[in-house]
């Protein structure tokens, strides 16, 4: 093997760049300020007494020598990240070091204005700083990275975040499952019900297109059944800045109420604009008296089912499925005890930035559950930011027997964001006319940040008698069309829903809350949930109120709760003891709860609790979780002297692709692979439930879509044996893709060598250790000991530290023997004796494959 060869010079290089910066301490007269680090060391410094020991250091005037050729590498302009290049360097006469080739196309993505650079420079891979003055570039090739400084006046004014759709990476073909299982069985009065559930988001990418399902499968003792909730095909169009999505699909929400239909869709895509806002889903906030069953459904849809411990409790991960569509929680005791309440669910204020507009257009069959005579329908929205305070918007619904036009603007002044728009709707009901009527709208937000205060009124609606909705007017018609009554369908007249949050001293005050009043119902419905929490001297106590209506008895359930948590201990992981009281309508009681984690990474977490309700009498519970790489385990169990309830739950990810299947704890929509042969146990970035494989493949769980994503390998678990050559990469993924990322590995086992020459002198320091093969496999440290890394298990190493054939010595190693390591897993020391002295020696300018000398 020639010692030019990319494999050696990239492992000399990582050995010398640490030897270097040694050298650098020793005294070094810098030559020039030029990208290869030229510098000049004083041989006075190294040993030198005996012939032939003093060692040759001109190897290391140049500290980032780069050989010509293409490197694959990311690009950093002014220290920020813009992308991965392929680049070329040539070789240029009177360097040392091979000089980078920058073509015009390439500075443009780089953003780099090139109308008044000469084309001849550009062609004749000249130093940037000949036609860009000031300029600068630095290219690693240990860390595959290439470091560009330009003034800002030969720079296009990107925005803040922007990432060159160009650098967008479309991943690989994968196909992957993420789910979420669990059953509850409860005893009571010497019945046994149980229930289960199963959550699935699959996904199947091929090139540009991704196919997703989502569904979920439950069973009680009275029924069972899988419902899909989605079913579609997608791609973005970068040209467009949007998503086209084919299948079963739901409207936006911003501006008409969000729907189901079976269609296509064409609508702006956020997340390709720097620094833009994504949406939301609502936070789930409740209270459990037992060990309950959580389950969250959207316009009938069952969005997720969650076995949840005694106490408050909050969901934060759902998957809503449009922007619009109020959230309808039923809480299940052990008991049997049902509670329903409702967590509004709607779109801010609409400002835009000036210049720009959202769109979307929907077409299809409507899709609502219960539907017998679903309509075709068409929806079309249009937002334009027309200045920094005005933003207008318009939109139009089209469908059989029912249309509506929306008008609208937003407005953002000192007091606030405010939006204001004026809805029209006309439906055709047969055999009962017409109705037609208005809806008028108002939305609210503003952060006050000198009383650290956020309000937002979600939504302030009126509409009159006449009016009907999208999903209404589908429901009466069908009513209609079956010749049953029309009154059935409850139409709204009001709603306001209100959002608080409050900073007091060292706590916080928040209120959420929701009044809804119909047509044709005496009965409105008014929740809400208001609380405060804080910390005084180590507790931490929360007071909370609640007002929730029941969908299903009309039943109003209002309960105070007050909290305060206690840790018993000031370490990490020192356990946390929690009382709480709780008064309502229909229960109260006390509860007594110890919580923590357990193992090297907290990767077990349980809780213990005690409580006593009124009319119940007392109650004893447990819960834990586990979390591996694979996935996430749960359990409880609760009984009281009325019931008995266990639970039993999983959640985690299956991503197949042309690796092979790998396992995760979690998905979200936009993934990576992780590639890093023989690194098993490399966690990636700090995440130990994330980590690399006995396949050498690891999952990354969520990606931000068309942002830098920056994906490091912790090689603090690594075996001493494998060596990463990269230890970070970045990447910007587009919206759902699986990327793949691969970190190039060294494996071979690693030696920490003690030896000396046959005269008794220490190896010289700085010299380099070559194998059988002519490769550069390590270098001799301080006190003459040599670090290497080789791939057999047993064989001959050379040491070179001078031109010719008198400054080389040979020594023989056996990895089964002579060492002092307890684990294979650990750096070996080998005290190899006496170097012997060989008598032909290697050199670095032409290929040459070093023999072994008996």
């Amino acid at each position: 093997m020639s010692f030019n060869t990319p494999t050696g010079v990239k492992a000399r290089h990582r050995f010398k760049r640490t030897l270097h910066s040694l050298l650098l301490i020793s005294g070094a007269q810098a030559v020039s300020a030029q990208s290869a680090e030229q510098v000049e060391f004083n041989p006075a410094f190294f040993p030198g007494g005996k012939a032939g020991l003093q060692v040759d250091i001109a190897k290391f005037n140049q500290g980032n020598v780069v050989l010509p050729g293409s490197y694959r590498a990311d690009v950093h302009l002014n220290g920020q990240w813009i992308g991965r290049e392929t680049l070329s360097f040539s070789k240029i006469a009177g360097h040392d070091t091979a000089q980078l080739c920058l073509e015009p196309q390439a500075l443009l993505r780089f953003g780099v204005i090139v109308d008044s650079v000469e084309a001849a420079a550009l062609s004749s891979c000249a130093d940037i700083a000949s036609y860009l003055p000031g300029a600068s570039s630095q290219f690693d090739s240990g860390e595959s990275r290439l470091d560009l400084q330009v003034p800002q006046i030969y720079l296009a004014r990107q925005p803040r975040g922007y990432v060159d759709p160009q650098h967008w990476d479309g991943g690989v073909d994968a196909a992957f499952v993420r789910y979420n299982t669990n059953t509850f069985t409860t005893r009571t009065g010497g019945r046994t019900q149980g229930s289960s559930y199963l959550g699935l988001n699959t996904g199947l990418n091929l090139g540009d297109w991704h196919w997703r399902h989502n569904g979920s499968y439950s069973r009680t003792h009275t029924a069972s059944g899988y419902q899909s909730s989605a079913t579609y095909v997608q791609r973005d169009l970068s040209a467009l800045k949007s998503q086209l999505v084919l299948g079963e699909i739901y409207t936006p929400g911003e501006l008409f109420d969000s729907v189901r239909l079976r269609g296509a869709s064409l609508s702006s895509d956020d997340r390709m604009l720097p620094d833009s806002l994504t949406g939301f889903a609502p936070v789930v906030r409740g209270v459990a008296e037992t060990n309950a069953r959580v389950t969250v459904r959207q316009r009938g849809v069952l969005l997720d089912e969650v076995s949840v411990a005694p106490g408050p409790f909050v969901l934060k991960d759902l998957f809503p499925t449009g922007y619009g569509g109020d959230l309808n929680v039923t809480v299940t005791e052990a008991d049997g005890r049902t509670r329903e309440f409702i967590v509004p669910f709607a779109a801010n204020a609409n400002l835009l930035r000036p210049g720009y507009s959202r769109y979307s257009l929907s077409a299809g069959l409507l899709d609502e559950v219960g539907l017998h005579h679903p309509p075709r329908l068409m929806q079309a929205t249009y937002q334009h930011g027309l200045s920094n305070l005005l933003t207008g918007y318009t939109g139009a619904v089209m469908g059989e027997d029912y249309r509506s036009q929306l008008l609208g603007a937003a407005f953002n002044t000192p007091l606030g964001a405010l939006s204001l728009d004026l809805t029209q709707s006309n439906a055709h009901l047969p055999g009962h006319g017409s109705r037609a009527g208005q809806s008028v709208q108002l939305r609210y937000s503003k952060n006050f940040a000198n009383t650290g205060t956020h309000f937002a009124l979600g939504a302030y609606r009126y509409s009159t008698e006449g009016f009907l909705s999208v999903s209404d007017a589908a429901h009466i018609r069908d009513l209609a069309l079956d010749g049953l009554k029309l009154d059935t369908v409850s139409r709204l007249r009001d709603r306001m829903d209100i959002s608080l949050n409050q900073s007091v001293g060292d706590g916080s005050v928040y209120l959420t809350g929701s009044s809804q009043n119909y047509w044709n119902r005496n009965n409105g419905n008014l929740t809400f949930t208001a609380g405060y929490s804080s910390t005084w001297k180590g507790l931490h106590y929360t007071v909370s109120a609640q007002r929730t209506r029941d969908l299903l008895s009309e039943r109003v359930d209002k309960q105070l709760d007050f909290t305060v948590s206690l840790p018993l201990g000031s370490g990490a992981r020192s356990p946390t003891l929690t009382t709480t009281v709780y008064r309502g309508d229909q229960s109260s009681g006390e509860r007594l709860s110890l919580g923590g984690t357990l193992g090297g990474r907290n990767e077990l977490s349980y809780g213990l609790s005690s409580s006593r309700a009124q009319g119940s009498g007392y109650a004893t519970s447990a819960d834990m979780k586990y979390q591996t790489s694979q996935g996430v385990l749960s359990a409880s169990y609760g009984q009281s002297n009325a019931y008995q309830s266990t639970s039993l739950g999983m959640t985690g990810g299956i991503v197949a692709h042309r690796g092979g299947v790998t396992f995760a704890p979690e998905l979200g929509d936009t993934i990576g692979i992780v590639q890093a042969p023989d690194a098993l146990g490399a966690r990636i970035n700090g995440n130990h439930s994330a980590q690399i494989g006995k396949s050498g493949f690891a999952v990354v769980p969520n990606l931000t879509p068309y942002r830098q994503n920056v994906v490091e390998l912790d090689p603090k678990d690594l075996s001493s044996d494998v060596e990463l050559k990269t230890a970070a990469q970045n990447v910007a993924p587009r919206a759902g893709s699986v990327v793949q990322l691969q970190f190039e590995t060294v494996s071979g086992q690693a030696m920490l060598i003690t030896a000396l020459r046959e005269d008794g002198t220490p190896l010289p320091f700085g010299a380099d250790v070559f194998d059988e093969s002519g490769a550069s496999v390590g270098i001799v440290g301080q006190g003459g000991k040599a670090f290497a890394r080789v791939s057999r298990g047993q064989g001959e190493l050379t040491v070179k530290w001078g031109p010719d054939a008198t400054t080389l010595c040979t020594l023989r190693y056996d990895v089964s023997t002579g060492f002092t390591a307890e684990s294979t897993n650990r750096l070996r020391h080998l005290n190899a004796g006496a170097c012997q002295h060989a008598p032909q020696a290697p050199t670095a300018k032409s290929p040459m494959t070093i023999r072994s000398s008996q």
